[in-house]
């Protein structure tokens, strides 16, 4: 007899692989008609497969048949599980201008606003259905004795929430879309009214946690110490500094920063150790039932992330093989932990921290379940090399996926765990120490100083390999790259174990199409271009050519954070390739094929103007009229009209910035319309984009 197939040794992939397709069928084809058909056809054959079902021969025959309707009914699942967990779809002209009443489930306070994450519950007036509705419903000005759990009545004046339309931009909308937030709304602060209180479980524990952090924070840890305290306990990662974050995902383990497996491992054996007494009155079941139960409170408390929850479903494979004395195989608990987020919560398919998670993990027990490793027998070396192959395994298996998402390729990543790895476990324990005598209201001396200490060393280190520009760079990745990569990876790993030459030449063909593919990519990528971004409180204006950028913010100017603009459209840097970003100051400046002397500005051949903050007011009828303008560019300081800016200046076309208030957005629309003048509108149609 040949050996068992894969979803023989793996049955919860039976489950998984088909629940999959039929969230991935709901992506694409949301229509009801197709899980009620696929339903259907899962009782038909069903039904056919047991009529035909009559004899022992036919049941053999039969066997291999039987995982169809099965297979049909988990795509059904799966489709279903996506349609209960997408929110629904409002009739806006029915809701706004209504009352609603909402409840808190989570509130972030900037400086000088707040967003807070609500789900309405009912309208004062009216039969619209509200059901599974979440908003995010920001606010100018604060109000700090709000908190999630809180009931809140206000009017409804909700958007669809849309991408800024920018090049190469995260799809932003389809991120809140698979976390059940459709619409979004700002209005002002007197306008939100407390009404009451009605808590739930994550209410309540996002409560606690925002404790716990003020606990930290009001302590005498030094400021780096405490948020990297509350990212890597209490999952929160608000505190970092975009500096530090860059630094740490540009070495590549920016993982460290985020709750995941290994956080949930520490925090395992933490309570594990702490419970060591029962062990004492031969309690260890109760042991194992402790932890789990606590280790699933933390998740709850830490907000239950795809990674942690997935680490928590494999933990308790393991303990309850071990209450039921069953034997438990890693890479079914693996499938399980997918199995039971993506039915709660199918939208986490998306989710970057998803993907990465699982196939970490699923490499890792690949790797050391197919081939056998001879370890040195030196506890020290077997130590340092076990850290060194699963950095390295764990490197390989994600890091196309780590460049698809964040535009950076980095090799530091194994030397990067190799020297954090280490000290972070220590840091960890002695972490959730010091949190727990925070919350008793006490705290040690010695213990906070080793706190600052390894943060020191941990932030030292990362900020020290992030200097060495071999090590990293910024790349752009396209889909078709990461499944060559994998189809690759997957080839060669079985060649290594079969040692048949066939595999590896599959691996070198699917190898030269990529290539092909990426040179045709090279190829038709324009090396010359405008782009006027979508951006809230600024307009930013760049030109490129052959890898030089040129940075005008007319509005902005001096003040601009170039930095933070390299990080937001860094996929866009990447693509084509710019290396060199020259900001516009007070004087002017040029490149090849781009001069700016602001309010003015040519740029690939376009003469631009400014209007808005800036000097164009100054200038006479006569001395203007006689520069015709191909671009005239209105930013959210223009309080004029078009019709002023047209008998000061000969223009073609008029470019509204998406910086505008929306409330002057329709009058100049309108105004334009009146003029017969074309005009673009870059807050509804997205970035200005010009390439040769």
């Amino acid at each position: 007899m040949g050996s068992p197939s894969i979803l023989s040794r793996l049955p919860v992939l039976r489950l998984l692989l088909p629940l999959v397709v039929g969230i991935l069928l709901f992506r694409f084809m949301p229509f009801m008609w197709l899980a009620v058909a696929l339903v259907v056809i899962s009782i038909f054959v069903l039904i056919f497969l047991v009529v035909l079902n009559k004899s022992p021969e036919a049941a053999l025959k039969l066997r291999g048949f039987h995982i169809v309707p099965f297979s049909l009914f988990m795509v059904a699942i799966g489709w279903f599980a996506a349609y209960i967990a997408t929110p629904p779809e409002l009739n806006l002209n029915e809701v706004n201008g209504k009352a609603v009443l909402a409840r808190v489930e989570a509130i972030d306070f900037h400086e000088k606003s707040m967003e807070m994450q609500v789900k309405l519950l009912k309208l004062d007036e009216g039969e619209a259905a509200l059901k599974k509705s979440h908003i995010i419903l920001s606010t100018k000005g604060c109000d700090y004795e709000l908190a999630p759990g809180d009931l809140i009545a206000f009017k409804l004046n909700i958007q669809l929430i849309r991408n800024l339309g920018n090049p190469d931009e995260m799809d932003y909308a389809s991120y809140l879309l698979y976390k059940g937030i459709r619409y979004r709304q700002h209005t002002k602060l007197e306008s939100v009214v407390k009404t009451g209180t009605s808590p739930t479980l994550m209410t309540r524990a996002t409560n606690l946690r925002k404790t716990l952090e003020h606990k930290i924070l009001d302590s005498s840890l030094a400021p780096e110490t405490q948020s990297m305290l509350i990212a890597v306990l209490l999952g929160n990662d608000d505190f970092i500094s975009p500096e530090t974050r860059e630094h740490f995902s540009v070495v590549g383990v920016a993982h460290v920063l985020a709750i995941s497996g290994l956080h949930v491992a520490i925090i395992t054996l933490l309570i594990w150790f702490l419970l060591f007494p029962l062990d004492y009155i031969r309690a260890k079941k109760l042991r194992l039932v402790l932890t789990l139960l606590l280790l699933i409170g933390y998740d709850i408390l830490t907000g239950m992330s795809p990674s942690v929850v997935r680490a928590t479903v494999m933990i308790a494979f393991v303990f309850m093989s071990i209450l039921f004395y069953r034997k438990s195989t890693p890479l079914n608990s693996v499938a399980a932990a997918a199995l039971v987020i993506l039915v709660f919560s199918p939208g986490s398919l998306y989710s970057v921290g998803f993907q990465l998670s699982f196939i970490t993990v699923a490499a890792l027990i690949i790797f050391y379940q197919t081939f056998e490793i001879k370890y040195p027998t030196n506890r020290l070396l077997k130590y340092i090399y076990s850290l060194f192959l699963t950095s390295l395994i764990a490197m390989l298996s994600s890091i196309i996926l780590t460049a698809y998402y964040f535009n950076t390729l980095s090799i530091m990543t194994v030397l990067a765990n190799f020297i954090i790895l280490p000290v972070f476990p220590i840091f960890m324990i002695l972490g959730a120490v010091a949190l727990l005598l925070l919350t008793m209201g006490g705290s040690i001396g010695w213990l906070n100083s080793a706190l600052d200490w390894m943060t020191k060393f941990i932030n030292g280190s990362v900020n020290w390999l992030s200097i060495w520009s071999f090590g990293h760079s910024d790349v752009y990745v396209t889909w078709v790259a990461v499944v060559v990569y994998y189809a690759i990876l997957i080839m060669v790993v079985i060649w290594l174990y079969s040692r048949n030459i066939r595999w590896l030449m599959a691996a070198g063909l699917v190898l030269i199409i990529g290539l092909a593919h990426d040179i045709v990519v090279d190829v038709t990528t324009p090396r010359q271009g405008m782009v006027i971004f979508n951006s809230y409180n600024s307009t930013p204006v760049l030109y490129h050519n052959h890898g030089k950028a040129l940075l005008w913010v007319p509005d902005v100017e001096n003040d601009f954070d170039v930095d933070a603009f390299k990080r937001q459209h860094k996929a866009f840097l990447a693509y084509y390739r710019i290396d060199s970003l020259m900001l516009v100051d007070s004087t002017m400046c040029s490149i090849d094929g781009a001069m700016v002397n602001h309010p003015y500005a040519m740029l690939q051949d376009k003469k631009i103007l400014s209007v808005g903050k800036g000097r164009w007011k100054n200038y006479e009828p006569a001395y203007s009229s006689e520069v015709k303008f191909d671009i005239l560019l209105v930013t959210k300081q223009y309080h004029s009209t078009i019709a002023r800016a047209r008998e000061l200046f000969d223009v073609k076309t008029i470019i509204l910035s998406g910086d505008i208030y929306d409330d002057n957005i329709p009058a100049l629309e309108q105004e334009c319309q009146e003029l017969k003048v074309p005009y673009y509108s870059i807050k509804s149609s997205g970035a200005f984009i010009s390439h040769d």
